[in-house]
């Protein structure tokens, strides 16, 4: 995926499923990108912040973006 493509799930009221190249699922609000110049890894990431904690995804990891409705679980 590439940031143009994130943009629009990136408005601190969407959650959105990310599914990853490895088939693993998160689930959360995407609340920040880091450009590589900022990441220990060297590449661009995603935050999302999953309620009890945030997790960091390369942006190259993700395959798959789904908003989804309703409460969180």
């Amino acid at each position: 995926m590439t940031i143009e493509e994130i943009a629009p799930y990136f408005d601190f009221n969407t959650r959105v499923k990310i599914v990853t190249k490895d088939h693993s699922e998160f689930i959360g609000m995407i609340t920040g990108v880091d450009d590589s110049f900022d990441t220990y890894s060297g590449n661009d990431e995603i935050e999302l912040d999953m309620g009890t904690y945030y997790l960091s995804i390369e942006i190259s990891d993700i395959t798959e973006i789904i908003a989804l409705k309703g409460p969180p679980e």
